[in-house]
């Protein structure tokens, strides 16, 4: 195995020029950028590291982008088992890793894997987090879109009424989250119309 010289600021300062690069959607530099910070965050601090970790998730991220998903569901399934490892199968954290990895079924359009998924980290973010926080409202949209790709419209519809309910409690009326649902629920009975 190759040795990396380690350096934290440097570390930071190219994870920050990857997040640059992703942004103005140079990401094939951006994921050679990650894999070389993830392979010395690897090597010198370990793979339970949470730095190593955030590495880890941004260069899944990043692969994301450009549509390598297999790579993708490595990764955030390395970050699953450490989450679980290290806090615990119910910890916030656990749970934003496995939204990442259902979140990039869906991405991949495999609906099927992605809703039972997004089923059970909304039944634990609810009992952890409870029903209005943020996370859980992701949590149900995320749902509710897999409902809707798998052509259970009415459902879908309902959940985003729903959502959109809450959100506009939670959030308020102008929110871009609750937008963003209205949006999706008006997509949703299009659809159901056409159908």
């Amino acid at each position: 195995m190759q040795k990396h010289n380690f350096d934290p600021e440097e570390l930071s300062e190219q994870e920050a020029q990857a997040r640059r690069l992703h942004s103005v959607k140079r990401i094939a530099e951006a994921v050679s950028i990650l894999r070389v910070v993830l392979a010395v965050r690897l090597e010198v601090q370990g793979e339970m590291h949470f730095q190593t970790i955030n590495s880890r998730s941004g260069l899944a991220r990043s692969l994301r982008a450009i549509y390598e998903y297999e790579e993708c569901f490595v990764l955030y399934s390395e970050n699953i088992r450490i989450h679980t490892e290290k806090l615990g199968p119910e910890h916030p954290q656990t749970l934003r890793s496995l939204s990442r990895l259902a979140n990039t079924y869906f991405a991949a359009g495999q609906y099927g894997k992605a809703k039972p998924m997004f089923v059970d980290i909304l039944g634990l973010r609810v009992k952890v987090l409870g029903c209005d926080h943020p996370d859980t409202l992701r949590s149900r949209s995320s749902l509710a879109n897999s409902l809707f790709q798998l052509g259970l419209f009415s459902e879908s519809a309902e959940m985003h009424e729903e959502i959109i309910k809450d959100r506009v409690r939670v959030m308020g009326a102008n929110h871009p989250r609750t937008e963003l649902s209205r949006i999706r629920l008006e997509a949703v009975l299009q659809a159901a119309e056409s159908a």
